[in-house]
């Protein structure tokens, strides 16, 4: 059951990142073993936590500002986590992508 789960868990994240990159959230570091991603969210416009907050309440997708895990660009980095469903994350992304574009 393990590998299981880690091939799915490799699955969403190999989904995610190229998602992540073409709607300009750069993920500056692949994660290896974990269930979320750091994304740069700086040519948004907007520090990480009123991209968290917006994102919260405009696309209903939750995010966690990367100032509640360092102050080491913290200001910048948004913790996606990838501990859903693919079809989740699919929606999370479409929702994101409309969002982003408005």
């Amino acid at each position: 059951i393990f590998e299981q789960r880690k091939r799915a868990f490799q699955k969403r994240r190999d989904y995610l990142l190229p998602e992540f990159e073409r709607l300009g959230l750069h993920v500056p570091v692949q994660p290896d073993g974990a269930f979320y991603i750091y994304a740069d969210v700086s040519k948004t416009g907007m520090d990480s936590a009123k991209f968290s907050k917006c994102l919260l309440e405009q696309a209903n997708i939750a995010a966690v500002p990367g100032l509640d895990f360092g102050l080491t660009h913290g200001t910048q980095m948004v913790r996606f986590s990838y501990a859903t469903s693919l079809d989740r994350l699919h929606e999370a992304v479409d929702r994101m992508s409309r969002w982003l574009r408005a």
